[in-house]
């Protein structure tokens, strides 16, 4: 049969790849334990009703299956093929799919292009580069643990690490290392998170990461995309995905890898990725409307709240908690506070219908169910639960168990939980300290009540501050310059950080408010501009060598005499030598400001022009208290990151002082984004005074050398 000329849309590969109708799994085995037995028999316990061929020269029969000597064989052509063959043979046997008519593939084999491969595994790559365009062949992998689509019970993953009995639902889980899906899969069923499909896509050397996110999307059976993502591979095509997936109302909920020093070293000999900077890709997310998690459990966590609730669309503000200890409520109000959800009083109306229902009983928030048993006596936990759903006072409903271990638990909370995933204002969710086989039958009772659930109360807590803070998000203007501009590609190597002199000048023409400042030569000169500018004065050394000029002993600050600046001058002078004859002294008016700010830009290889605000003078990078927005950045997009900061709650007491702050950071990230010359740039410290005004008192820039 004739090898295809063009290759198939991604989305019929997909198709195919995902959901065949038949399939043929190539070096399949029946060796118990062994790789190569995994596809088929994962196939047969999940109910696979297509069609499965089985390829092995050395073999009769797998597990029922007839085996064929090779691919040409195979009496007819199935949809896809599942590779088990080791990476040296894959090469050849993709030809073979090719030539016989399939038209996609897994590769399950590592050995190509990963980071850590020798020169023959790089070889290898490129040679299943040249087949894939030679053939038009679409490829899941290399080395991926496969795929599970439980959905359509068609799961012919390389492991067999994973129970039978997973619990389908309406969750898509993409990641790059098999290692992590299995992982992110595993958990979620266990802790009753209906999956649809999981997908590893390994190297990537065809389908990636945004192909399968983006098919997934446009998948009616699944409301969420769960994400492990090493590096972005295509900046674009995921800014493309992110749009999209804000577009139908599915959110991703990604947890990205390599954001410390150690962790880039790790993904980089894991796969070959390449990690960006990491507070550029949270910025970047988060305008994209992204839920950015930091931990592995999370990703299902959050994804049960989107589930169970529907994607967020505002911020969850307010909490109500019912619980059995006071102890635990005390924790929960201490973990909410700093996450921004209050625990607000019942409202009136709650309060008068309890004086009537529950005689004697005090309903506060949190409201402790247990003493309200001890006062009457017995137990209306039922109504109690539905009444504070239905309070307008409250976002969101914690029902905050403690450790239940007693054999006659279980009779006892199903009763309780009935009908509270029926529709109310406000939404319900179900913590409980979780204490190993002690807690399971409880547990199973709560995973099978359909309310999210979670192991304790404390990441109930930080689940729902981050998905109310998508919900924040989600009214905020789409950043679409981000979708317009291609990859930026590697910065030029060749930049130059200006004197100071030339970058004060530079920024007040972009509309930066300087200090009154005089560029001088000598002594004479720079006495004569002290007494002009009026005393305290700062002298600076400008040189085109010397950019740190407080390490170069060329500032000295606050000189209030004659003499002073005399002999600063002086110093400079001797010192500036050292560093070239560069453009001269900068004698400052000196500047007293009650609050040191910082507005930067800098251009990222991954997502191009970035602005920078936040708390500036000394404390920028020990604190790194930034906010971060692609440029041009809008004043929604930027009050919204800054809202984030500990220095944005700070200015937004001075309200009017905050929103000159933002013009300028607008102003300053529009400008930036507009000449592609200037490489960064650094206002620091640019003080508040006690007036409320903005004076800069450093600066710094950097442009491509011409």
């Amino acid at each position: 049969m004739s090898t295809p000329a063009d290759p198939l849309d991604t989305t019929t590969a997909l198709d195919l790849i995902l959901r065949p109708k038949s399939v043929v799994v190539i070096g399949a085995t029946d060796t118990p334990g062994a790789m190569t037995s995994a596809p088929v028999r994962n196939l047969v316990r999940h109910g696979y009703s297509g069609q499965i061929s089985v390829v092995n020269p050395r073999r009769d029969e797998v597990c029922g299956f007839p085996c064929y000597a090779e691919v040409i064989a195979l009496p007819e052509v199935p949809d896809t093929a599942v590779l088990v063959v080791g990476a040296a043979r894959v090469p050849q046997v993709l030809r073979q799919c090719a030539e016989h008519g399939i038209r996609t593939a897994t590769v399950i084999a590592g050995g190509f292009d990963e980071g850590a491969a020798d020169a023959e595994g790089e070889r290898r790559g490129t040679e299943l580069r040249e087949l894939l365009r030679e053939t038009g062949l679409r490829l899941l992998g290399p080395n991926t643990a496969g795929l599970v689509n439980l959905t359509d019970s068609y799961v012919p993953r390389g492991s067999l690490n994973h129970p039978a009995d997973l619990p389908t639902g309406r969750v898509g889980i993409v990641t790059q290392s098999g290692g992590l899906c299995n992982i992110v899969l595993n958990r979620a069923g266990a802790n009753g998170v209906g999956v649809a499909m999981a997908v590893a896509t390994g190297n990537q050397l065809d389908l990636d990461l945004w192909d399968l996110a983006r098919y997934m999307l446009d998948d009616d059976g699944i409301d969420v995309i769960v994400m492990v993502v090493e590096g972005f591979k295509s900046p674009a095509k995921f800014v493309e995905v992110a749009l999209y997936a804000r577009a139908v109302r599915k959110p991703i909920v990604l947890h990205k890898l390599g954001s410390s020093d150690a962790g880039r070293k790790m993904v980089a000999t894991h796969s070959g990725a390449l990690a960006g900077a990491p507070d550029v890709q949270r910025a970047v997310m988060a305008e994209l409307g992204v839920i950015q998690v930091d931990d592995i459990d999370q990703l299902w966590e959050v994804a049960s709240l989107v589930t169970a609730w529907g994607p967020p669309v505002s911020a969850v503000k307010t909490l109500g908690v019912i619980t059995l200890s006071g102890g635990d409520g005390a924790i929960l109000a201490d973990v909410a506070g700093p996450l921004g959800i209050t625990l607000p009083e019942p409202t009136p109306l709650l309060r008068e219908s309890a004086a009537k229902r529950w005689p004697g009983v005090h309903v506060d928030n949190p409201f402790d169910s247990q003493a309200a048993t001890a006062v009457t006596g017995r137990s209306e936990w039922p109504e109690q639960v539905a009444a504070f759903a239905d309070d307008t006072a409250y976002d969101v409903v914690l029902l905050s168990l403690p450790v239940l271990a007693t054999p006659d638990v279980v009779p006892v909370i199903a009763p309780h939980l009935q009908g509270l995933s029926a529709p109310r204002r406000a939404r319900t969710a179900v913590s409980m300290w979780t204490a190993g086989a002690a807690t399971e039958p409880a547990s199973a009772v709560l995973r099978a009540c359909r309310l999210p659930t979670f192991a304790s109360s404390d990441r109930a807590i930080r689940a729902i501050a981050t998905y109310g803070l998508c919900g924040r998000r989600a009214s905020l203007p789409l950043p679409v310059e981000l979708a317009q501009r291609s990859d930026p590609g590697p910065l030029v190597d060749a930049t130059a950080t200006r004197p100071y002199w030339t970058s004060r000048q530079e920024l007040a023409a972009l509309g930066v408010p300087l200090n009154d400042a005089v560029l001088v030569s000598d002594h004479d000169a720079a006495v004569e501009a002290a007494r002009v500018l009026g005393y305290p004065v700062t002298v600076k050394l400008s040189s085109t060598e010397a950019v740190h000029k407080a390490d170069a002993g060329g500032v000295f600050l606050g000189l209030r005499s004659e003499a002073e600046v005399g002999r600063a001058t002086e110093s400079i002078l001797r010192r500036g030598l050292a560093f070239g004859a560069g453009e001269g002294i900068v004698i400052e008016a000196h500047i007293d400001g009650t609050l040191p700010a910082f507005i930067g830009g800098h251009r990222d290889p991954e997502f191009g022009p970035i602005v920078l605000a936040g708390l500036g003078g000394g404390f920028v990078e020990p604190y790194a208290d930034i906010a971060r927005a692609t440029c041009p950045a809008d004043r929604r997009r930027i009050e919204s990151a800054l809202a984030d900061t500990t220095f944005g709650r700070m200015l937004a007491r001075r309200a009017a002082t905050l929103d000159s702050f933002i013009d300028l950071v607008v102003h300053l990230s529009s400008l930036f984004a507009a000449q592609d010359d200037l490489v960064s740039f650094d206002v620091n410290p640019l003080l508040v005074r006690a007036d409320g005004s903005l004076v800069a008192v450093d600066a710094r820039t950097s442009r491509k050398e011409r």
